[in-house]
């Protein structure tokens, strides 16, 4: 979220060169395939200045933190936009003409109704993470007790003929999946079409 929603404001909000290229980039992780996704990362990390960190990243505890965060840091600025752009900007320009600074309009007046939002795009941020498989296979691996997460766990036990482990897991991971999304649903806030998780578009 610290890089969500000041994203999602800068998206909403601001207009500066470029806007148009963040909007593109930030829909990667979204629309390219997961495996895709993990090849892509890989690719990256044979270049300058990457390439310096790869042998301490790639394959490794940090690969996983990084695949997974691509990914729900895609969904949770996209969901941010969205609330950020259903939010009237006369208030805030109130605000300015009464005497606050940019600054002081986002923390006391914006940011508290975009509190529903924040709170939907955390639970699907982290609902994404948690069932994240494809780049985390091809970009950290799927090591025991090293890079190992519940979704590399039900491929690993799978791989083993381990089929009740498997579908412990699996339950597992459908029961908080479930409880986050209720807890989306509940907090009012509005998803975008590209969570895949319903919800409507802003007016533009």
């Amino acid at each position: 979220m610290v890089v969500a929603v000041p994203l999602g404001y800068l998206l909403s909000r601001a207009r500066f060169p470029g806007r148009g290229l963040v909007d593109a980039i930030l829909d990667i992780p979204i629309v390219l395939p997961p495996l895709v996704l993990g090849i892509s990362l890989l690719i990256l990390f044979q270049f300058w200045p990457f390439r310096l960190v790869s042998r301490q990243i790639v394959f490794q505890v940090p690969a996983v933190i990084l695949a997974q965060f691509t990914v729900s840091a895609a969904f949770a600025a996209r969901i941010m936009r969205v609330g950020f752009d259903q939010i009237d900007t006369r208030q805030e320009q109130v605000a300015l003409t009464l005497g606050c600074t940019q600054a002081r309009a986002f923390w006391s007046v914006l940011l508290p109704q975009a509190v529903p939002s924040i709170v939907t795009a955390a639970t699907i941020a982290w609902a994404r993470a948690l069932g994240e498989f494809g780049p985390l296979l091809v970009f950290a691996g799927a090591t025991r007790m090293k890079t190992e997460v519940l979704s590399t766990t039900v491929f690993l036990e799978l791989s083993i003929g381990n089929l009740k482990s498997a579908v412990a897991v699996s339950v597992l991971m459908v029961a908080a999946a479930l409880a986050v999304l209720l807890i989306a649903r509940s907090s009012g806030g509005d998803m975008p079409e590209t969570t895949g998780f319903g919800g409507r578009r802003a007016a533009r």
